[in-house]
């Protein structure tokens, strides 16, 4: 491990995810150990996929090395001690391979009538989740709760990877996940603003930024040049766009090329378009004209998207995920993810 102006520089990592057929869980992720991926996230919505952690659980006996990332799951679905309880078999099975990711709560969320948690409750839950993941008790009044199934077993904490886009959000997952992943687009003006909320929280939280990885969810399209990268990116911004368009982000204070989007996505974003076989062509895509989505996304051929993220990499980000189509997410692992390792070696 190398230093570079203090901070610790350590191997990046590559995840990939996305929706996913039922019982496909082992082949996608064995697939993806193939082809290099260090982690394998499952989406989670249980209208569009299968329960994530039963697929997880196959992915452990049928992989070696990968790490598998759930979700992200919430709090508003599921209980942080359930959550618990289901991530800690895989991380046994696994030989200490499983991440839990949380988050707010988006689709999973939506198609329950809900809306994301509030921050507060989702510090509250985090500490919770985080308790359970590490074997302590939580108090519940009168009540003192724990997983006594797991008393007598011998496992790692499961790291917990927080998926976040609003300011207060990401100072949550600075004060108590281990991984930070920021869902604010690939623009390197954006990724510094998080960075500097995510230093500042780490700071009164009395943690170094050596505790955590922090990394991005970055909308990609790998295409043969410029031009036609602009075009394949454009409607693949929306899903992550809306993000920071939820209710308790102040809108007033992103880009106005930010805000002029997600200004519209607050109020109109609609779910039933929100899978990978949605039409390019929805009222949600509409919202986002070309100069956003280069603005937000990266599209173009392998070396522009590695110069791109090479820029992110500088910046101090240790991990990248991306939802990509099978030739793009091959191409992606065969001429982006090499060269840009050599950066961290």
């Amino acid at each position: 491990m190398t230093k570079r102006g203090g901070l610790s520089l350590r191997p990046l990592e590559f995840g990939t995810t996305g929706f996913y057929p039922p019982f496909t869980g082992a082949e996608m992720a064995r697939r993806s150990e193939e082809l290099g991926f260090d982690f394998q996230m499952f989406s989670e919505n249980h209208t569009r996929v299968p329960d994530c952690l039963g697929e997880m659980r196959d992915a452990a006996r049928a992989t070696d090395r990968i790490k598998l990332l759930c979700g992200p799951l919430n709090f508003v679905t599921r209980n942080p001690g359930v959550i618990a309880s289901g991530i800690v078999p895989i991380q046994m099975l696994s030989g200490g391979r499983a991440i839990c990711g949380v988050a707010s709560g988006d689709s999973a969320v939506a198609v329950v009538g809900k809306r994301p948690q509030h921050v507060n409750e989702l510090e509250r839950d985090l500490g919770i989740l985080r308790s359970h993941l590490h074997r302590r008790d939580v108090t519940f009044g009168d009540l003192t709760s724990r997983l006594e199934w797991a008393a007598g077993l011998t496992f790692d904490p499961v790291p917990i990877q927080m998926v976040c886009s609003g300011p207060r959000a990401i100072a949550v997952a600075a004060r108590l996940a281990d991984r930070i992943g920021l869902s604010v687009g690939a623009n390197p003006d954006r990724i510094t603003w998080a960075l500097k909320i995510i230093d500042e929280a780490l700071g009164e939280a009395e943690r170094s930024r050596d505790e955590v990885r922090i990394g991005a969810f970055l909308p990609v399209a790998i295409t043969t040049d410029r031009a036609t990268g602009r075009k394949a990116i454009r409607p693949r911004t929306a899903g992550w766009a809306h993000m920071s368009s939820f209710k308790g982000n102040d809108l007033s204070q992103q880009p106005e090329i930010m805000r002029r989007v997600t200004s519209v996505l607050r109020d109109t974003y609609d779910y039933r378009y929100h899978h990978p076989g949605a039409p390019a062509q929805n009222p949600n895509t509409a919202a986002c004209d070309e100069e956003f989505g280069d603005w937000f996304g990266i599209g173009g051929p392998p070396s522009y998207v590695v110069d791109r993220i090479g820029e992110l990499v500088e910046l101090g980000l240790d991990f990248f995920v991306t939802a990509l189509p099978p030739a793009e997410r091959e191409q992606f692992a065969g001429e982006v993810m090499p060269p840009l390792r050599t950066l961290r070696s």
